[in-house]
């Protein structure tokens, strides 16, 4: 009897811890719960800032690479494959259909690019010599041995996402002449399904040409296979904040960095032209993560001298210092002219399309003769130049609400007028009023003209200056334009290039995000024009000055203006009056 009322106890004891641990589980659980919606709510009191951003934290990363092992028979690849190079999804490879890939909105799919050596028929042992003294590959990359242009393809959206790859981490990747494999993720947000496209520019480091006397005259690209047609279907919920039901109720942009894609306005559920984005080739560009404000350039003047961003100053007129090449000279001939130069029917002339250098523009000269120009600014006139090199112009502007600096200077190079130093000596500056936001833009004319190593250089002593000259405003720094498609031309010739012009560009933001922190603004006007089409990014790749058609310059503004305007540190000012009066400036819901 005894030992079967112990037998009962025991057994009562182990319930009851039984008990405890569910009571245990049941709290942490509730807990749980508790803070995921408290960060719910918290996220949606945020403006909508991170609406969806849930989504893409729980995308399943299965089919990343470093999920998926490098196969090494790759390093085989010229026995089974000859010189011919060639994608491989693998993801694809493991699936049951092997040709078709299935994932949702956001989630990362590794692509790797195998390139086998080639060697040219012929080619003696003295010239290979002299093409390894020629061809290196860059400091900050050494194992980017092969140029690669790969884009994934929507075959029924005709949206294009480029494909960044990177060399992998492997002892091959350090020598020349042997198997090179790069890998990058694709993240697809629309749904579709997307064919890899791609081709080998250069090899063997072919793409750096800084030390050969002559370039390129011909542009050979080789086409890069797909391992079994493999494709990609994206599936995008109705609930993600990336469904174009749902593009609307994003928040609007903040950044001037935010990547996105074009897309045919037919498709979408709503009038994008409507809401004032500009159009190119038919399409329109838009961001994933927000949406772009559609401001007009009165109201980008307005923001500028009602609500002064990011500036240390509270009085006095609102002043851009400026320092900038063609692509520059452009942008401002758009915001004087309030978009009226080269729009509409006039979009088609040479100078619209390419260059303008030898355009006559009233407002301002902006050429190689004229290195210092000041702007005056308003939203009914625009903009007209008040004292160019000095000399004063005998004109003006009624109630100014904003000035430009416009330094014209050909980057960090040996082509500028005199030492590019200088221009920031106190004594040049205190010429100009002070400022209280700084655009720099460099890279197009580095890339052409300097070699990377003394490009860094001069980049080191930029920043120094900037310091010294700018210690409390925000600096904007524009990146150099997207090149592709071409083999390099002009006179001198200009030594761009697709991943050149990638390289020198990275380097500039790292160093400036390291010195400049919370005061910089990466205005990334070349992730615009790589997301065209590959058709479309051969016709702008036509202007021998690597400059955009006016449309995109349009676009590349509206970028800055909204990265501008649209900092959440000014939401809590109130609006001036009359702001809402502009329908472009009306919020939408």
């Amino acid at each position: 009897m005894d030992s079967l009322r112990r037998q009962r106890t025991h057994g009562v004891r182990l319930s009851a811890k039984a008990r405890r641990w569910a009571v245990i589980l049941i709290a942490v659980a509730a807990i749980v719960l508790f803070f995921r919606i408290c960060g719910r709510l918290y996220h949606s009191g945020q403006g909508r800032d991170d609406w969806g951003a849930n989504l893409i934290a729980e995308v399943d990363q299965k089919y990343s690479c470093a999920s998926q092992p490098l196969d090494a028979s790759v390093w085989s690849a010229r026995a089974s494959h000859g010189t011919q190079p060639f994608a491989i999804i693998p993801a694809a490879v493991r699936t049951a259909d092997r040709n078709m890939l299935p994932v949702v909105a956001g989630q990362p799919v590794c692509i790797r690019v195998v390139v086998p050596p080639i060697k040219p028929a012929g080619m003696l042992a003295r010239q290979e010599k002299e093409m390894v003294e020629l061809f290196q590959t860059i400091p900050s990359e050494p194992g980017l041995w092969d140029s690669i242009t790969l884009d994934a393809v929507g075959q029924s959206s005709g949206i294009s996402i480029p494909v960044q790859l990177q060399p992998v981490a492997h002892a091959n990747m350090a020598r020349r002449n042997t198997v090179h494999v790069y890998e990058g993720e694709l993240q697809a947000y629309d749904a579709d399904v997307f064919a890899i496209s791609g081709v080998v520019e250069y090899r063997d480091a072919a793409w750096n040409y800084e030390q050969p006397a002559s370039l390129p005259d011909e542009y050979r690209p080789e086409r890069i296979s797909v391992l079994r047609d493999a494709q990609i279907r994206v599936s995008v919920p109705r609930a993600s904040s990336f469904h174009p039901e749902n593009h609307m109720r994003l928040p609007v942009c903040q950044r001037t960095d935010e990547p996105g894609r074009w897309v045919q306005p037919a498709t979408l559920p709503f009038a994008a032209e409507a809401h004032g984005q500009p159009l190119y080739g038919g399409k329109v560009w838009l961001p994933y993560r927000c949406r772009l404000r559609s401001y007009t350039y009165s109201a980008f003047l307005q923001c500028l001298d009602d609500y002064r961003p990011f500036s240390p100053e509270t009085t006095g007129k609102y002043t851009v210092h400026w320092f900038g090449d063609t692509n520059s000279r452009r942008a401002l001939k758009k915001i004087t002219s309030l978009g009226q130069w080269c729009s509409g029917i006039m979009a088609s002339r040479p100078q619209c399309l390419c260059d303008d250098s030898g355009e006559a523009f009233p407002r301002f000269t902006g050429q190689n003769t004229v290195r210092d120009t000041l702007l005056e600014l308003n939203d009914e006139d625009g903009g007209w130049s008040v004292r160019e090199n000095g000399m004063v112009k005998n004109r003006g502007i009624q109630n100014s609400l904003a000035q430009v600096y416009y330094h014209r200077w050909e980057g960090l190079t040996q082509y500028n007028s005199g030492r590019w130093q200088d221009v920031f000596k106190p004594s040049a500056l205190g010429l100009y009023p002070q400022a209280n936001l700084v655009v720099i833009s460099i890279g197009n004319m580095d890339v052409s003209f300097t070699q990377f190593l003394e490009y860094t250089r001069q980049l080191n002593e930029l920043v120094v200056l900037l310091q010294s000259a700018y210690d409390e405003q925000h600096i904007v720094l524009r990146m150099p334009q997207y090149f592709c498609c071409r083999a390099p031309s002009g006179n001198p010739p200009r030594r761009m290039q697709k991943d050149r012009n990638r390289l020198y560009g990275d380097y500039a933001r790292r160093l400036f995000e390291l010195h400049f922190g919370s005061r910089l603004h990466v205005w990334d006007v070349s992730g615009i024009a790589e997301t065209l089409p590959l058709e479309q990014r051969r016709d702008v790749a036509g202007c021998a000055v690597n400059t955009v058609p006016s449309e995109i310059v349009d676009l590349e503004n509206l970028q800055l203006m909204n990265g501008i305007c649209n900092a959440a540190s000014l939401r809590s000012k109130p609006k001036p009056d009359g702001w809402r009066q502009d329908p472009a400036n009306i919020e939408l819901a």
